[in-house]
C-alpha cells in the first residue's frame, strides 16, 4: 500500500473520482449556508450528541449520531436543492459490531472477521435483511454478531476514530466553540498565524472559546490523568516512503489540530489507521466476486476526514479536511457521494449484460452469475454467446491482477468439456497469456499446459487509466506503462486444483512432472512462468494418470537465445510470496532465472508436505509456520525462510521440529531434504562468491589496493548468476530426488514414481 499511494487536493478527487464539477459543490456550499443547513434541528442535535459522546473512551458511541446526521443531510438536500440530480436511496447504518459476510467460510472458520463502522446501503438491501438467512455464528474466540449482511451489498464505508487521547478535553471545547459560531452565524474562529519552525501555535485557553449554553467538558486545570498523558500525535508521518510517489513527511501534534490552516497540506494519518483501510478494501476488492472494479471509503478521525480510492493498481486518497469547521463542505460532498450512478460505486460491469435488462442498479449484485457476453473464436470466425455460471475462483489480493473465475456454457457449444472464464486486469505491455500459450505449440511441453478456446483483450474498449483511473499514473512515472491495465477474458478449459488429488502416492510424480515441464519450458520455448505457486497447478486424469497443468501464465516471460528476457517485466516482484525464492525476496531487482522457478517448486512442495490433505485438522505448529509464510510481512516471511539456508544441517534442524509434516507425508523428508541440499549449495556457492567481493573491497577501503586494481579483480571473478554457478540445476535436483524414488516404493502403498 505504501508504494501504491496517491495524494490528491480534495477537490481534484472530488471531481474526478466522483463526477462531480468543483462549481456544483461550490453552489452547493452556497445553498446550505444561505438555507442555514447548520441550523437544522436533527443535524444540530446529532452533531452535538457526537461532540460530547467523542469525550468519552467508547468509540461506539460516535456512530450513531453520525450516521444520523448523514441521513439528514441528504434528505435535507433532497428538498432545498433545486435541479439536484436523481439519486439511489441510500443509507449510512451503523455496522459494528456486526460482522460483514466475506463469502470465504470453510468448516466454520473465517478468514477474516471485518466490522466497518458505518456502510451506506440501498433501503431495499436494509429493508431485506431481516428476511435474509442467518450466517453461521462466528467461533468462540470471535464473539461478533452476524447478519445478512454482504460485502456486495456496500456501496461504501466509513470508518470513525476517535478524537486524540492528549488533550482531548481542550480541543473539543475549540470544536464545540466553533460548531456554535456557525449555528448562531458569527463569523468563524480566525486561523492562528502560521507557526515557526520549531515553535509550537498558541491555544486559546478553554475558558475563551466557551460559548453560552455549551458546557465545558473539562474544567481549566482538571486533574484528569488523561491530560497529563505524553502527547500523542494522531497525524504521522507516513511509513516507507514510495520510491515513485514520495510523500511530503509532517508530523502534527494535536496542538496543531486546533487550527484550520494545515488541513490543505500533504499529511499521513496514523498507520494504524490506513491498515484498517487497506484491509476493508481488500474485502470489498476481493469478497464481491469479481462485481467491483474499484472502491470508495471514508476515514474520520476526529473531525478530520479524509476520502479513498480503492483500486487493482493502488490507492488516491483526498486531502483532509474538518467536517465539523468545514460543515457545508463535508454535506456537499456527502450530496455528491449520493448522486453517484450505479459506476461511480466500482459496480461498472464494462462488456458484460445482465441477466435481466430491467436489473436494478440499486441493489448490487452478489456475483456474476447470469451475466452474458459475445466473444470471436478464433478460427470458426463466428460469435459465441458466453454465459457465466457458479464462481470458481476469486484472487484474495489487494493490489494485483484481480483475477475472477466462473464456469461458462456457450452457444454455440464449443467443446465437449466444461469451460471457465478468467477475468482479469492485465498490464497491457505484457504479452498476452494466449500468444505465449501458442508460442509452445507443436512442443511436448504443451501437453502441461492450458488449452484456450477464445479471448477478448478490452484494451480499446476499457483501460485502467480510462477516467479517474488515470489519477493513479503521474507524467513520468517509470512504472506507468507496466501499471497501465485493461480488462482481459479468456476461456479455457476446466481444470481441477492439483491438491485435490496430491498424496503421498503421487508427490514424487506430480512434482517430478513440474519440474520436467519448466525444464522445456526454458530451454525449447525459451520461457520462464514466474509464478510457481499451489494454485497455479491444476491436473486432469489421463486414464489412471493423474496428469500436471501448469496454469496461469499472466506474468510469464519469453527469452531470447541468450536467456534475457523479451518486452517488458517491470519492476517488481513476480511471484506468489509464501513460494517465492529467497533470492527474489532479499534482491527484487535480481533477474528472474530459471532457478527461481526451481526454488518455489521446493518451497510448494514443502507446504504440501505440511498442510495436506485438505480439510484435515492441523495442529498448531503446523498452522504458525504456515502463517508466517502466509499472513505475516516480507520481513517475517524472508527471515522464517533464510533460516532454512542458515547452515549444512538447518533443514535437520527444522524438520520435523519447527516444521512439522502431515502424518501422511512425514515419509518425504528425505526427498524434500535432497532437494533442499542442492539449493542450500547453491546458497553457499552465493555466499563464498559475495564474500570475495567484499574483501576486495575491504582492501579498497583500506588503501590496499586502487580502485583501477579493484574493478579488475571483481571482473576477474567468474561467477554463473543463473545456475549460482551450477549448483541449482534441473539436473542435480532430478538425480537428486531420484536417490529416494526406491526407499518411497518401499514404503507407501501404491507409489507412483516418476518416468
Amino acid at each position: 500500500m505504501d508504494e501504491s499511494t496517491e495524494r490528491l487536493p480534495l477537490e481534484l478527487w472530488v471531481s474526478t473520482v466522483l463526477g462531480c464539477p468543483v462549481d456544483r459543490i461550490q453552489s452547493w456550499v452556497d445553498i446550505f449556508n444561505k438555507e442555514r443547513l447548520c441550523e437544522d434541528g436533527t443535524i444540530g442535535t446529532s452533531v452535538q450528541a457526537h461532540l460530547h459522546a467523542a469525550n468519552n473512551e467508547r468509540e461506539e458511541a460516535l456512530y450513531q449520531p453520525f450516521c444520523v446526521m448523514a441521513n439528514r443531510v441528504l434528505a435535507w438536500a433532497r428538498d432545498h436543492v433545486p435541479g439536484l440530480p436523481a439519486y439511489p436511496d441510500l443509507l449510512f447504518v451503523r455496522n459494528d459490531p456486526v460482522v460483514v459476510d466475506n463469502g470465504r467460510e470453510e468448516k466454520g472458520n473465517r478468514d477474516a472477521d471485518r466490522k466497518p463502522d458505518i456502510i451506506l446501503i440501498s433501503h431495499t438491501t436494509c429493508n431485506d435483511l431481516e428476511n435474509r438467512p442467518r450466517y453461521q455464528q462466528t467461533p468462540p474466540r470471535k464473539r461478533h454478531r452476524t447478519t445478512g449482511v454482504d460485502w456486495s451489498d456496500i456501496f461504501s464505508l466509513l470508518e470513525l476514530k476517535p478524537f486524540p487521547t492528549s488533550r482531548r478535553a481542550a480541543y473539543l471545547v475549540g470544536l464545540i466553540a466553533a460548531w456554535s459560531s456557525k449555528v448562531r452565524g458569527e463569523e468563524p474562529l480566525p486561523e492562528p498565524s502560521p507557526v515557526a519552525s520549531g515553535s509550537r501555535p498558541q491555544r486559546p485557553t478553554p475558558s475563551s472559546l466557551q460559548s453560552p449554553g455549551v458546557p465545558l467538558l473539562s474544567e481549566p486545570g482538571t486533574s484528569s490523568n488523561r491530560l497529563k498523558r505524553k502527547p500523542e500525535p494522531f497525524v504521522t508521518e507516513g511509513a516507507n516512503q514510495s520510491r515513485k510517489r514520495p510523500r511530503a513527511k509532517r508530523n502534527y501534534l494535536p496542538e496543531i489540530y486546533e487550527s484550520d490552516h494545515f488541513l490543505s497540506e500533504k499529511c499521513s494519518v496514523a498507520k494504524e489507521f490506513e491498515d484498517h483501510m487497506a484491509r476493508y478494501a481488500l474485502e470489498m476488492l476481493s469478497c464481491t466476486r469479481g462485481t467491483r472494479l474499484f472502491f470508495l471509503q471514508c476515514l474520520v478521525v476526529g473531525d478530520v476526514v479524509e476520502f479513498w480510492y480503492c483500486v487493482a493498481s493502488g490507492f488516491v486518497r483526498s486531502y483532509q479536511i474538518s467536517w465539523v469547521r468545514e460543515f457545508e463542505k463535508f454535506a456537499a460532498i456527502l450530496v455528491a457521494i449520493a448522486c453517484c450512478d450505479y459506476a461511480h460505486f466500482g459496480l461498472d460491469i464494462p462488456n458484460l449484460s445482465p441477466p435481466a435488462p430491467d436489473l436494478s442498479p440499486s441493489i448490487p449484485p452478489m456475483s456474476l452469475t447470469g451475466y452474458s457476453t459475445t466473444m470471436r473464436h478464433p478460427t470458426l470466425d463466428i460469435d459465441v454467446k458466453v454465459t457465466l455460471g457458479s464462481e470458481v475462483f476469486t484472487q484474495y489480493s489487494l493490489v494485483g491482477r484481480h483475477t475472477c473465475v466462473y464456469d461458462v456454457t456457450t452457444e454455440p457449444p464449443i467443446s465437449p468439456d466444461p469451460l471457465v472464464i478468467k477475468m482479469s486486469l492485465q498490464s497491457v505491455c505484457r504479452t498476452p497469456e494466449q500468444e505465449l500459450l501458442a508460442l509452445a505449440d507443436g512442443f511436448p511441453v504443451s501437453e502441461h499446459l492450458p488449452k484456450a478456446f477464445m479471448w477478448t483483450n478490452r484494451a480499446t474498449e476499457w483501460r485502467l487509466a480510462h477516467g479517474v483511473r488515470g489519477l493513479m499514473f503521474l507524467q513520468n512515472d517509470e512504472d506507468e506503462a507496466y501499471e497501465e491495465r485493461c480488462q482481459h477474458f479468456i476461456i479455457f478449459k476446466k481444470y481441477k486444483p492439483i491438491e485435490l488429488v496430491l498424496s503421498p502416492c503421487n508427490m514424487d510424480h506430480v512434482f517430478n512432472q513440474l519440474l520436467d515441464c519448466l525444464h522445456k519450458l526454458r530451454y525449447e520455448v525459451n520461457m520462464l512462468h514466474h509464478d510457481i505457486s499451489l494454485s497455479n497447478l491444476m491436473y486432469e486424469m489421463r486414464g489412471t494418470v493423474v496428469w500436471l497443468i501448469l496454469n496461469d501464465f499472466d506474468l510469464a516471460t519469453r527469452l531470447d537465445e541468450h536467456g534475457r528476457p523479451l518486452g517488458a517485466t517491470g519492476s517488481h516482484r513476480t511471484g506468489t510470496l509464501p513460494f517465492m525464492s529467497v533470492d527474489l525476496l532479499e534482491r527484487p531487482e535480481t533477474p528472474h532465472f530459471l532457478r527461481h522457478d526451481l526454488e518455489s517448486t521446493f518451497f510448494v512442495a514443502l507446504w504440501c508436505a505440511i498442510r495436506l490433505p485438505s480439510g484435515q485438522k492441523s495442529d498448531p505448529s503446523r498452522r504458525d509456520i504456515l502463517l508466517s509464510w502466509e499472513q505475516h510481512g516480507l520481513d517475517t516471511i524472508l527471515n522464517s525462510k533464510t533460516q532454512l539456508y542458515a547452515s549444512h544441517n538447518s533443514f535437520a534442524r527444522f524438520v520435523p521440529g519447527k516444521i512439522p509434516f502431515s502424518p501422511g507425508f512425514s515419509r518425504y523428508e528425505r526427498w524434500l531434504g535432497r532437494f533442499w541440499s542442492v539449493l542450500f549449495e547453491g546458497y553457499m556457492a552465493l555466499g563464498i562468491h559475495q564474500k570475495r567481493i567484499s574483501d576486495i573491497l575491504t582492501d579498497l577501503r583500506g588503501d590496499d589496493i586502487t580502485k583501477e586494481e579493484a574493478e579488475q579483480e571483481i571482473k576477474a571473478i567468474i561467477f554463473d548468476a543463473e545456475t549460482f554457478d551450477g549448483k541449482i540445476t534441473y539436473a542435480r535436483i532430478k538425480a537428486a530426488l531420484s536417490l529416494c524414488k526406491g526407499r518411497l516404493a518401499e514404503r507407501i502403498p501404491d507409489f507412483v514414481g516418476s518416468a
